[in-house]
């Protein structure tokens, strides 16, 4: 194996040449991840390296030989990366004054804490037995204080049980009762947590979050919420149900070419539907109202929720502008499907709206909508019947729009109307026409539009 490792090494080429150029008579070891993964048969993702000396000065000349990108992570503690063509991450952290085994004791987990020296060690260094939790699969603590010196490591042993297919030792629980993220940086939690959501089965991994009281605190805005068996469980059954559908598009594969569409976009689109699964109904609690019949209705709770959605993603996760956007678009508008299935005629006109208000994030409502629907009832063959009615018709549209617009812009100039905001209502109403099939000529257009300006108020 240990040939392994440094086969691997040498594969990166010249930057790993020019890293072992650059180490000179320094220490130098491969440390963490990239060590496991590799032990794991699994591609790293990124290189962590522990050098004596300055790891900044180093990381600097080292990105200067590559061409990289040098960014400080930590000047108090000495961390630097180095970012290669935007595809492969370097990390140095400094020794300091300390051993390689002192350093590996501050590491997380034990997985984590091996070592191999650079370039041409011929064992790895593994004082915490780390080799043999890989080999039973377990994340387990190096320390007793692991996660008090760090709380945001709770999250990270959540996030690699799911990617690595690993079980949580019981001591990372009992450790992760009795911290807080309370003081750790929003910026650092909301990237565990999305990763932990971009992960299928993550449910149990939720669950667990309510149980330590750590949901919360991620996300305070949710504590009324949780606070009811009801409607807690009613969240976790649509948050199941999206996993479930991720993993499985069920009904959904007879639509697979719009699926695939959906869920290949950029910002990924799991976890932010994951999150709205999560986040639809908090507003709940605060919206209840019981009228004279003792029916109870949550009037407003969608465009509440929203408000409290946005405030998630920008200050708890720190999510970046588009996707607070994609999250309170879902928030916001998760009854909109339902009101068209219970409505008594879903007209072709309400389909295109529904299609041309949510854009890109139509079919991530749809799911969303079907996966609430499903934790309130069950299988709703009438809300599938609508979805592939609603589907069936985008499709046909999408063909449809292939031919060309039969009256522009142009021709509401010609017609002595000014440009301004009506302009897009009077063309979107001709493409209406058109796609129904009510006008088929550019001179019924024509036609309609001198029609509309004689009816319209002067």
């Amino acid at each position: 194996m240990i040939s392994e490792i440094h086969a691997r090494l040498q594969s990166l080429g010249r930057t790993y040449d020019r890293l072992i150029e650059l180490q000179a008579d320094r220490q130098l070891y491969l440390v963490g991840g990239a060590l496991r993964d590799i032990l794991l048969y699994r591609p790293p993702q990124d290189f962590d390296f522990a050098v004596a000396g300055s790891a900044i000065e180093f990381a600097r000349q080292f990105a200067q030989k590559i061409r990289g990108k040098l960014v400080i992570l930590s000047e108090e503690d000495d961390e630097a990366r180095v970012v290669y063509r935007k595809k492969i991450t370097f990390d140095f952290n400094g020794l300091g004054t300390a051993s390689i085994e002192a350093d590996l004791m501050r590491r997380d987990f034990t997985i984590n804490a091996l070592a191999l020296k650079l370039p041409a060690g011929e064992y790895i260094i593994d004082p915490y037995g780390g080799q043999e939790d890989i080999k039973r699969k377990l994340i387990r603590p190096v320390t007793d204080n692991t996660l008090a010196r760090d709380p945001l490591r709770l999250l990270r042993a959540f996030r690699l049980a799911l990617e690595l297919g690993f079980t949580i030792d019981s001591a990372i629980e009992h450790q992760g009762a009795n911290v807080s993220l309370a003081r750790t940086a929003p910026e650092r939690i909301g990237m565990e947590f999305m990763r932990i959501l971009n992960n299928s089965g993550a449910t149990d991994c939720i669950k667990r979050l309510i149980v330590l009281g750590r949901l919360v605190e991620i996300m305070p805005e949710m504590s009324a919420l949780l606070e009811e068996p009801e409607l807690r469980e009613h969240t976790l059954r649509t948050f199941i149900k999206i996993e479930e559908l991720l993993n499985t598009p069920g009904f959904f594969s007879r639509f697979q070419p719009e699926w695939n569409s959906y869920l290949n976009q950029d910002p990924p689109r799991a976890p932010l539907l994951k999150l709205a699964g999560l986040l639809h109904d908090i507003a709940k609690p605060h919206t209840r109202f019981i009228n004279e019949s003792g029916e109870t209705h949550f009037y407003g709770h969608d465009s509440l929720g929203a408000r409290l959605a946005v405030k998630i993603g920008y200050e708890r996760l720190r999510l970046s502008r588009l996707q607070v956007r994609i999250l309170r678009t879902l928030v916001r508008e998760h009854m909109r499907l339902h009101l068209l299935a219970t409505a008594p005629e879903l007209s072709d006109r309400a389909i295109r709206r529904f299609f041309r208000d949510l854009g890109s994030e139509a079919l991530g409502l749809m799911i969303l909508c079907y996966a609430d629907g499903w934790a309130t009832a069950g299988r709703t063959i009438h809300l599938e019947d609508t979805i592939t009615r609603m589907l069936n018709q985008q499709r046909m549209e999408n063909a449809r729009r292939r031919i060309k617009r039969l009256v522009t812009g142009h021709d509401l100039i010609a017609l002595g109307m000014k440009p301004g905001p009506v302009f897009k209502v009077i063309l979107q109403e001709l493409e209406d026409l058109q796609i129904e099939g009510k006008i088929t000529t550019k001179e019924e257009g024509i036609e309609y539009l001198k029609s509309y300006l004689k009816s319209r108020p002067q």
